[in-house]
């Protein structure tokens, strides 16, 4: 199911402002869609050249700037053969070699390759960021880094996607828990977890696919809405903004619902409404999260009464 919040509310949505810190295209950005609907404008950080270019050929209409954002000090960058996993931090070979499909020998993807003396930006000391609505981060290892450097930046966002890791696949690095509680300090609660990542222990393997997991969780992109029990501080472009960013770029949500309802009192249209009549016309919503457990006092009751 996937509809865009453009073509449901008849209120304008004012344009969606993006900071992508680590903009480098491995893959179809999330938010490409609202950018090709000139929805949104992105300021996006990539120190790498011709990744940079590649970015500026493909979304003339944003602003993308050669920049590594971290803490403002200089820091050496190590250089993966896969340049995807480069980082200010250094693999663990005791972590990443325990593992099938990645890897720190020679030509494996966390192989560092060189080292490069670079100086950083305090994403705070940017002008260009200011009134950020979405903020995107993908530094390897260096994300709470990026965000204590944002803190005056933070007070304007919506959502925060991070990527965040769960064992250190670099040495010294942040984990999930310190960014968690770094991120509650600053207004906001983790409202998902997207693209969970994991690879198999050696020796087992999964056949031809190296990325396959079985059960270990290695990391993933946490999701970060602005507190909900505090949207009523929010103004009605704010609310806007915040249910186009998670219906547009995450999926129609239970969240979204609830945002809407508020907008709707405020705003004195039937927005609320018009989005429920989409997500039914659409099939209806699908739930993202998956509960395993089944509680005894539910497993004799008749399938209809569980669905209600």
């Amino acid at each position: 199911m996937s509809f865009s919040l453009l073509d449901v509310l008849p209120t304008p949505i004012p344009e969606i402002r993006i900071v992508d810190i680590g903009a480098a295209m491995t893959e179809r950005a999330r938010y490409a869609a609202l950018v090709e609907r000139n929805a949104a404008h992105v300021i996006g950080f990539e120190p790498n050249p011709k990744a940079r270019r590649i970015l500026e050929e493909t979304f003339e209409q944003n602003t993308y700037l050669p920049h590594a954002i971290a803490d403002g000090k200089p820091h050496t960058l190590h250089i993966c053969h896969y340049p995807g996993c480069s980082s200010l931090f250094v693999p663990d070979p005791e972590i990443i070699d325990q593992f099938y499909g990645i890897g720190t020998l020679e030509n494996a993807n966390f192989h560092v390759i060189d080292e490069q003396a670079i100086e950083t930006e305090r994403l705070d000391s940017i002008n260009a960021c200011k009134g950020c609505d979405f903020l995107k981060i993908d530094v390897q290892g260096a994300e709470l880094m990026a965000l204590e450097g944002a803190m005056e930046t933070l007070k304007d966002v919506l959502v925060v996607e991070t990527e965040v890791e769960f064992v250190p696949i670099y040495r010294d690095q942040p984990l999930f828990a310190e960014i968690d509680i770094f991120m509650r300090a600053q207004g906001f609660l983790l409202h998902k977890l997207v693209d969970v990542s994991g690879r198999v222990f050696r020796p087992l393997h999964m056949g031809e696919n190296t990325s396959q997991p079985m059960s270990q969780i290695l990391w993933a992109d946490a999701v970060y809405v602005r507190d909900f029990r505090h949207h009523d501080r929010l103004n009605d472009e704010q609310l806007l903004k915040l249910a186009l960013i998670l219906n547009d770029v995450y999926a129609p949500s239970d969240l979204c619902v609830r945002i809407l309802a508020m907008a709707a009192e405020r705003l004195s249209a039937p927005v609320g409404n018009l989005y429920l009549k989409a997500i039914q016309e659409a099939g209806g919503m699908v739930p993202s999260l998956v509960n395993v457990k089944t509680r005894t006092d539910q497993l004799s009751r008749p399938r209809q009464e569980l669905a209600g």
